[in-house]
This record gives structure tokens, C-alpha cells and sequence, in this order.
């Protein structure tokens, strides 16, 4: 049984590397969050917070104000997407 030994640690070692790559943004999440970082560096998101973003870039927030969206919504819509 000393190869079960060896087994049992590569696994759970692959499992973890496997796991961390599951995490990675996809391009598209990564454009949104930049948009987002630079819109509240400029002023512009008010107090509206991005929750998440889908892999394909749709994106959830919410609104702690009561003030419009439409500010960082036209914000984001001049960032670059591509």
C-alpha cells in the first residue's frame, strides 16, 4: 500500500490546482470591473455597487442611494469592451 501513500497527496494537490483555475476572470468580467474601477475613480458610479459580473459580462449591482443608474451605466457604456 506505499503507493496509496503517494496517490492521496497528488490528488488532493491537482484538486486544489484545478480548483484555483475555476476562479479565473473571463475577459468579459475583467473589462466590466476595469470600466467599474475607472468610473468611481472619475466620480461617476454614485453609490451604486457592482455585486457580480456573469462570465459574460453582464453585470448585477445595487443601487445604495435611490439615485439613478443611468450616470454609471453611461460610464461604463464609454469604456472600452473589446
Amino acid at each position: 500500500m506505499v503507493l496509496g501513500r503517494h496517490v492521496a497527496p497528488s490528488l488532493a494537490a491537482l484538486l486544489l490546482l484545478t480548483g484555483c483555475a475555476a476562479f479565473r476572470n473571463t475577459p468579459a468580467q475583467d473589462r466590466v470591473w476595469t470600466a467599474y474601477s475607472q468610473c468611481r475613480a472619475e466620480g461617476r458610479s454614485g453609490n451604486v455597487v457592482i455585486l457580480r459580473v456573469d462570465p459574460d459580462g453582464r453585470y448585477w449591482y445595487e443601487n445604495r442611494s435611490g439615485v439613478s443608474i443611468s450616470t454609471l451605466q453611461a460610464c461604463m457604456a464609454e469604456k472600452p469592451r473589446g
